[in-house]
């Protein structure tokens, strides 16, 4: 039976880096005091009893105490239609590049994630550490949708002390560097309101390298997570290469990329 709870969700192809995902969404659970459900995808010739099953063996593997799910049809849609019925707040991936043809090739669950009201964290082959939530890389640009990240930035210092790095692009244009005042004055308020200690950056990149740069002190820091936002649309090279978001979650250095999709109607934790 599905709890009332909020949950965290793992989308898993009960592969190897699928227990990795769901050793990330423990240590999430216990952070933000949520519940964890398994979710898996149901193709043609698939047995919903056997794949329920499997996810439990799971569970039973891990001495974790889960919900599941199946989706049926269309992935992206099934899913945002089972978010808001199990109280979803947050996905946990590791894509799977082994099989070209398997949806959680990145391209591929990108696609299933692109109109999710709740973020998504990927978090490659790395098992957490435990310092892993500690640190939160926070690139900030002139998009107003760049406030959006500033909550989910604010959980992890409120309920595990993380450490909340801003990092501020840089733009010339007078009514870009308005919005990029903006939304600084907006961080400002917030994370002052909530008590909360963080520090900003003054940086000389640009809008579009602004996420690059912090993935790239994350990576040199050899810790915690970058927050961004993903395309709103994509452009033709988008299209036959793949989003520029595509970039960040493949990373080598296997930090944690939480993304967060550019709309005003996401989901948020209740406290």
């Amino acid at each position: 039976m599905q709890s009332d709870r909020q949950q965290i969700i793992v989308l898993t192809d009960f592969s190897v880096n699928s227990y990795i995902a769901i050793d990330h969404a423990v240590v999430l659970c216990k952070i933000l005091e949520k519940e964890l459900t398994l979710i898996c995808i149901m193709h043609n010739n698939e047995d919903e009893a056997l794949l329920l099953t499997k996810m439990q063996e799971m569970a039973i593997e891990k001495r974790i105490n889960i919900h599941t799910k199946v989706l049926a049809g269309k992935p992206s849609v099934s899913l945002n239609n089972l978010i808001p019925e199990i109280n979803a707040v947050l996905a946990i991936l590791s894509f799977n590049i082994e099989n070209s043809g398997s949806d959680f090739q990145p391209k591929n669950l990108l696609k299933i994630f692109r109109n999710s009201r709740i973020p998504y964290l990927f978090v490659n082959k790395a098992a957490p550490t435990e310092n892993e939530y500690k640190k939160v890389f926070l690139p900030i640009d002139s998009r107003k949708e760049s406030k959006e990240k500033v909550l989910w930035a604010s959980y992890f210092a409120r309920f595990n002390d993380a450490e909340i790095i801003v990092m501020a692009a840089s733009v010339k244009d007078e009514y870009l560097l308005r919005q990029l005042r903006n939304n600084l004055k907006f961080i400002k308020k917030i994370f002052e309101n909530l008590e909360i200690e963080y520090s900003i950056m003054q940086t000389a990149e640009k809008q579009n390298s602004i996420d690059d740069f912090a993935l790239r002190h994350a990576a040199e820091d050899k810790n915690g997570i970058v927050i961004v936002l993903s395309d709103k649309s994509y452009g033709l090279i988008d299209l036959l290469k793949g989003p520029k978001i595509l970039n960040l979650i493949t990373n080598k250095s296997q930090i944690p990329i939480f993304c967060l999709n550019p709309r005003d109607d996401l989901y948020v934790l209740c406290d």
